[in-house]
């Protein structure tokens, strides 16, 4: 027989005509209060929980779901959700939870404004925030964006599912960005005396390599990049020609840039006359100043080899920037040039899987298929960890083993006297 269980907190809705009181309170008497609705278990108002912590009483409030196809309310869904947080309540408080006992005072912030805090004060620059926000907003902000700081704080089953179930198909970095914005925002409630302590801190997340890039990397033609760089005229009306990305498109593809970066070069960073680029800096997404290079420090650089052809679109530039910005900004708009640059990418027929970014795949593709050392593409492309580098183009190299066995072969031969 199965045992019941006396739930902590009672479930009701407050437009219940049975509260309706005009008799002794104002907003009832005026026609204001929320007492009066005629089929409370379909109207729009939301469903409450009403419970005591530390002799405090709370109440958190639970909106009917909408249909996500149909539109339709759900009525009768936020009872639900208020019941399953009415046990969940329960077994916290019966089982003396430190979290639970948080919740009385800050637990119960919610968790999606939570993250987007943490975000906000990560130590990384304006376009890391962007790669974080972006990834919070698709993958994390879908299953736990409504919940508490303790709700998630404890879900660890529900945490864990989600980076290694849910996202399982996902990019190695796009999982690693979902668990540090998660595990983040709950660390910091802890050092900010939000709670006491979490359950997230020990998830590991195995290394698959990034099956997103392996799978959609595009090589584009030389004459489907000069579209994206010079865009497309028409002659016989002006109005549907398109603006093309500019010389950030031939800088991602020579010498393997960031966007962010390359629309911060400028001329006077070719050095050695035109044989190699001095990155130092990346443009702030919206143009107005220039920030350390991503896993950089201030005054940090790397020297990257300039191929000839692209030192021959340079040297008669102007000095100063090499895409000046507008309306008196030093650089131009993130979101600007991305936007010329995928509407360029479609009109030369490159596959939608095509991004910026897919230039720099380009970069590192060609000089690891040439043979040249792993450990030197990833200084070009300024990557932390050479690891990094091998993780994300391993697939590119499907002749390295090849190219191990006749090197192997070559030096026995040699070394054995069996030499022809």
């Amino acid at each position: 027989m199965a045992t019941k269980l006396n739930r902590t907190g009672t479930v009701l809705k407050k437009c219940d005509r049975s509260n309706h009181k005009p008799e002794t309170n104002k907003r009832c008497t005026n026609g204001t209060c929320q007492h009066t609705c005629d089929n409370p278990e379909k109207c729009k108002h939301a469903w409450t929980l009403r419970y005591s912590v530390n002799g405090k009483q709370l109440e958190k409030s639970f909106r009917d779901q909408v249909h996500a196809t149909t539109g339709r309310t759900l009525y009768g869904s936020g009872r639900k959700l208020a019941e399953d947080w009415q046990l969940t309540t329960t077994v916290q408080k019966r089982s003396g939870d430190v979290v639970f006992a948080d919740h009385g005072k800050s637990g119960k912030q919610n968790f999606g404004e939570a993250c987007e805090q943490f975000i906000a004060r990560m130590a990384v620059s304006d376009s890391s925030k962007g790669t974080y926000s972006s990834t919070y907003r698709q993958h994390v902000k879908p299953v736990f964006g409504d919940k508490t700081i303790s709700q998630v704080a404890n879900d660890l089953d529900g945490v864990t599912d989600l980076l290694t179930v849910t996202m399982k198909d996902l990019s190695d970095p796009v999982r690693q960005q979902a668990r540090m914005v998660i595990v983040g925002t709950c660390d910091y409630a802890v050092k900010s005396g939000k709670l006491s302590k979490h359950r997230l801190s020990d998830i590991e997340l195995v290394t698959t390599g990034t099956k997103k890039h392996a799978a959609g990397f595009v090589f584009p033609t030389h004459a489907q990049v000069k579209i994206v760089a010079d865009g497309v005229v028409n002659q016989e009306d002006k109005r549907l020609s398109l603006q093309g990305a500019g010389i950030c498109v031939w800088l991602m593809r020579g010498c393997g840039l960031r966007i962010e970066e390359a629309l911060a070069v400028r001329k006077e960073d070719f050095k050695g006359d035109g044989s190699y680029l001095r990155v130092m800096w990346q443009a702030s997404r919206d143009g107005r100043s220039k920030l350390p290079l991503k896993h950089r420090k201030q005054g940090e650089y790397r020297d990257v080899p300039v191929p000839s052809w692209l030192w021959d679109i340079v040297k008669d530039m102007p000095e100063g920037p090499l895409m000046p910005g507008n309306d008196g900004k030093p650089y131009p708009v993130y979101q600007t040039i991305r936007r010329r640059f995928m509407r360029a990418a479609e009109a030369a027929g490159i596959p939608e899987d095509f991004t910026p970014h897919s230039l720099r795949h380009a970069f590192a593709s060609v000089l690891l298929g040439k043979g040249v050392p792993l450990g030197d593409v990833s200084e070009w492309l300024g990557h932390k960890d050479v690891n990094t580098t091998y993780k994300t183009y391993r697939h590119m190299m499907p002749d390295a083993p090849l190219r191990a066995v006749a090197a192997l072969d070559a030096e026995f031969a040699e070394w054995s006297g069996e030499a022809a």
